[in-house]
């Protein structure tokens, strides 16, 4: 009878090391890497070029841009089970922001976001929110600048712009006036609206270990396209009061953006 037990101890003894060594082993395989989202600008097909009056919208305004801020947050990535990663910052330090993304054409740093690692694979989608949602939107959020800069004023709903796309356009004497497309909280009769909005994109890419780019375009001229032409003569050059815009701006955003994979 001792023996018995001897010998099924030893067999426990001997399931558990083999279990513990393939556990080991699985470890050893999962691999991970790094997302580097690398921030593009475009009009007409081309990199956006600043401070020159080159472009014409669909409404037919000259116009120009100066800088453009703005914040994404909330971007996760869809593997091939159907599973969200959620993308966060690389060594990120505060729990409250670390889902949220800058980004300033005049930063250059700004416009790469690299995330913390992920699990390696191939991955089919990606996904994001434009702006800040009520849960991020918070007076006070952020301290410095220049995030701080983005703040929207209280009587206005508080928290922080999503965009500012700032700039000039030819009015229909010719003459140069501000363009300040900033987007945010909206107010009408019925109280405050929110204006942000999600986006999904198909991506087809394979994260190996290390660091792999993704590309993110804005394309801004799509701002002013579809489903609404947009007429910087009929809305004039600020829009923070006004929801109208606003809400047309929004339902022009479901193809600003567009995604690709070198």
């Amino acid at each position: 009878m001792q023996q018995f037990f001897v010998d099924m101890k030893s067999r426990l003894l001997l399931s558990f090391l083999a279990l513990l060594l393939l556990t080991l082993s699985c470890r050893e395989n999962l691999k991970e890497g790094n997302v580097s989202i690398k921030i593009r600008h475009s009009v007409n097909g081309r990199l956006l070029v600043t401070d020159t009056l080159c472009y014409v919208n669909e409404a037919g305004n000259p116009f120009m841009v100066t800088e453009i801020q703005w914040f994404l947050s909330d971007i996760a990535l869809q593997d091939n089970l159907g599973h969200w990663h959620a993308v966060r910052h690389q060594n990120a330090t505060d729990v409250a922001t670390e889902d949220i993304f800058y980004v300033d054409t005049n930063i250059e740093e700004s416009q790469t976001l690299i995330s913390e690692s992920l699990p390696s694979g191939h991955y089919q989608a990606l996904r994001f929110t434009f702006g800040l949602d009520e849960a991020h939107n918070q007076t006070g959020l952020f301290m410095n600048p220049p995030e701080s800069n983005m703040f929207w004023p209280e009587p206005l709903g508080g928290g922080y712009h999503y965009m500012k796309l700032n700039g000039r356009f030819a009015d229909p004497t010719g003459n140069l006036v501000p363009l300040n497309i900033h987007l945010g909280i909206g107010q009408d009769a019925t109280g405050f609206i929110q204006n942000y909005f999600g986006v999904t994109k198909p991506v087809d890419f394979t994260l190996e270990e290390g660091t792999n780019d993704v590309f993110l375009t804005m394309v801004i001229d799509n701002w002013f396209r579809s489903p609404n032409v947009y007429d910087f003569n009929i809305y004039g050059p600020a829009i923070m009061q006004n929801q109208e815009a606003q809400a047309l701006l929004k339902e022009n955003g479901h193809d600003v953006f567009q995604i690709s994979v070198p």
